[in-house]
């Protein structure tokens, strides 16, 4: 195997040394290095797995004992991983109780009937939450892969909780809630929810942003059981005593069903929905009359003034009878919410919260719904939740971890490397000195000399 390893690493150097050598620009030799490198891993990858499974072939009285015997030699295998296609050769077991086994695979925790490694997989789901499944599979494996293959890799994977050491408190706390709206294959459009848990909003040199936020988003979930999430997220990361709990959205009965699930929290209208019922009441009015009625109809609701308000939407309506559908419609939405409106102007920590818009633009729709495309229930169900976990890992919940095969397992855990650091011949790093070039001059020598 240190031959082995030799070699790769000398034909590795030969040949970067003939790309730094034809005297290209700078972007063609990392491209080419790169491609190099690639090229050394997956070799050293390959070689490595097949003095692991020498090893287990030749540990002839380990393997009798666990019951496996030599069914066939040197079948090869290609796995597409980050480092690009790798080709491993390995031996079929027969076991004593019936059934076959690549040990090689088992000992190395190498998926059964799959073409993609682990790494890649995740790779790929990672790059499918941003870009398209072409993109992904050609950013990741250089289009090796089809769209087919990062789709059920999306479909077979799940979000992780985020770590948490200990539960804070804190002075208040903002629950954003609202939707995306999504088209289904066959054109019938669904949504999609998302809940938004931040801290406030903090200042960031000219920009703002919100603090510690995460987000939650579940597909096809009743509205109590995806409170229920919310909430059990919420207290795994925070101790509610005492804290202030603004629920902004835009009055759904969706998010209504929050304020049954999150204690003490209280309803804030969402300034957006706000502001486009109003713009709305004062549509088609010329600029000045637009921004007199328009104070007048913050100020009535900040000071939950029904009666004035009624007056201006009395005095609208005669003005502009062709709108008195549309503002009376908009009239009813901002009166059936005034509490959720004036609670800004009694509580000055509800203005510290509301934005439900940017959140569920830059979370869901700009992957779900801000090109045409059709998704299937099946495939929202996961990638929803992907998502929204832009602070916590994806796995792929297929991939178990594998049962070590018996002539491994009863080796101790901490012995386990050396015996495979053993059985296979690898030296130890730091035991790796200069490499055996042959006498020859090399391209490396000439140009070392040239800056000796």
């Amino acid at each position: 195997m240190e031959q082995i390893v030799s070699e790769i690493a000398e034909t590795f150097i030969k040949n970067i040394v003939e790309i730094l050598l034809n005297g290209e620009s700078f972007e063609n030799i990392e491209t080419s290095a790169l491609c190099e490198a690639k090229k050394c891993a997956a070799k050293m990858i390959s070689a490595y797995v097949e003095s692991v499974d020498s090893a287990i072939v030749f540990n002839k009285a380990a393997r009798r004992k666990a019951g496996y015997c030599v069914e066939r030699r040197y079948d090869e295998r290609n796995i597409h991983t980050l480092v690009g296609e790798v080709t491993l050769t390995r031996t079929l077991f027969k076991k004593a109780a019936g059934g076959y086994e690549y040990l090689a695979d088992t000992a190395l925790g190498i998926e059964s009937r799959t073409r993609v490694s682990s790494g890649a997989s995740l790779s790929m789901v990672k790059a499918a939450r941003e870009v398209s499944y072409g993109r992904a599979a050609n950013y990741v494996t250089s289009g090796a892969v089809s769209r087919q293959t990062v789709m059920s890799k999306v479909r077979r994977s799940c979000a992780t909780e985020d770590p948490v050491e200990n539960r804070r408190r804190v002075p208040e706390l903002h629950i954003d809630a609202d939707e995306d709206h999504v088209t289904l294959v066959g054109g019938v459009n669904t949504e999609v929810p998302l809940i938004s848990v931040y801290e406030g909003i903090v200042s960031n040199g000219t920009r703002r942003e919100c603090k510690e936020v995460f987000h939650i988003s579940e597909y096809g979930k009743t509205p109590d059981k995806l409170w229920e999430q919310a909430l059990t997220e919420i207290e795994r990361r925070y101790d509610l005593t005492n804290t202030d709990i603004y629920l902004h959205g835009d009055g759904a009965a969706w998010v209504q069903k929050g304020l049954e699930w999150i204690p003490g929290a209280i309803f804030v209208l969402d300034k957006y929905h706000k502001n486009k019922e109003i713009k709305n009441i004062t549509a088609g009015l010329d600029s000045e009359r637009r921004k007199e009625f328009n104070k007048a109809i913050r100020e009535a609701l900040a000071q939950e003034d029904i009666r004035l308000f009624n007056k201006i939407i009395k005095c609208l309506c005669v003005e502009s009878p062709e709108r008195e559908d549309k503002i009376r419609k908009s009239a009813r939405y901002l009166r059936k919410y005034v509490k959720g409106i004036s609670i800004c102007e009694k509580n000055p920590g509800a203005n510290n919260g509301g934005c439900t818009e940017p959140h569920v633009s830059h979370v869901l729709s700009a992957r779900l719904s801000s090109r045409p495309m059709a998704w299937s229930k099946y495939t929202l169900r996961h990638i929803a939740p992907i998502l929204a976990a832009k602070q916590i890992a994806v796995t792929q919940n297929i991939l178990e971890p594998k049962v070590l095969p018996k002539p491994l397992r009863n080796i101790p855990v901490k012995a386990r490397k050396e015996f495979l650091l053993r059985a296979t011949g690898l030296p130890h790093p730091d035991a790796i000195g200069t490499l055996p070039l042959s006498g020859k001059v090399t391209g490396l020598q000439v140009l070392l000399k040239q800056y000796a």
